[in-house]
């Protein structure tokens, strides 16, 4: 990754998992890694559970977790932000940082709910967005892809390196209304399985729901990667995406850049 480790914490049990999903990727690499906390102009918090702080409260917060990270190798700064917390944390990234937040929304929702944090910061952000639950995933292996058309390539390689990383199995998850066997003539696919070579790729498709179906392959998984593509010059958050960041059930990647796939 070229860019910034960018976690949103605010002392919140979602936000230290963030915090300790990104470290785990930024320590080997020797960071960047930085630390942005929102204070004022917002009353919810960034996992949905840590309380509002004055300023000092603010600093002391990041200098806490800045120093339990003192001597882990990674390169760690700290970023105090003020106003709405999707637009302070979307104004502070740049393409090609990864921002990191924590999440607790993980019951089962259907249709659309204003007001959720994750949807905003996705909607938001010029880069991708790591969003964390916090649960256990130490002992889970597995990358999930979500490839929704063909001009995910961008997304592909994006599960690519992922599974790369982990050392991981990579599934491809293809939900369509069409007969079976369509997904082989999809370009994104045929360069994914170029680029896979060297370790495991399975493609399922299916004709169920896409966010149910990429929900189910990715609850026992490390990772679930789903792409957002610019529409118009907007930022988008398609309707699978929206659901799968409601009930996620394990860290989801949302890969944002250039053809990237609408999800």
């Amino acid at each position: 990754m070229g860019g910034r480790y960018i976690v949103g914490v605010d002392g919140s049990a979602p936000s230290r998992a963030a915090l300790a999903w990104a470290a785990a990727r930024a320590v080997p690499e020797g960071g960047p890694l930085v630390l942005a906390h929102v204070g004022g102009g917002d009353d919810e918090s960034l996992g949905g559970g840590g309380a509002r702080r004055g300023p000092h409260a603010d600093a002391g917060l990041l200098a806490g977790l800045a120093d339990s990270l003192a001597g882990s190798g990674a390169d760690i700064s700290t970023a105090p932000l003020s106003g709405p917390v999707p637009e302070a944390l979307a104004g502070f990234a740049r393409t090609g940082d990864l921002l990191v937040i924590g999440t607790h929304k993980t019951g089962f929702i259907h249709g659309r709910v204003l007001g959720s944090r994750s949807i905003r910061i996705a909607a938001a952000a010029p880069c991708s967005v790591a969003v964390i639950p916090d649960i256990d995933v130490r002992r889970r292996t597995g990358v999930v892809l979500g490839l929704a058309d063909a001009h995910a390539a961008h997304t592909a390689a994006a599960a690519v390196e992922e599974a790369r990383r982990l050392g991981a199995e990579l599934t491809v998850i293809r939900s369509t209304p069409h007969p079976a066997g369509d997904t082989a003539r999809l370009p994104a696919l045929d360069r994914l399985r170029d680029d896979a070579r060297g370790f495991t790729i399975r493609v399922r498709e299916t004709r169920r729901p896409a966010a149910e179906a990429l929900l189910d392959a990715s609850r026992d998984k490390a990772l679930l990667v789903i792409g957002a593509r610019d529409s118009a010059g907007q930022r988008m958050i398609g309707p699978v995406l929206h659901d799968v960041l409601l009930n996620l059930n394990s860290p989801v990647l949302v890969v944002r850049g250039p053809a990237a796939a609408s999800e």
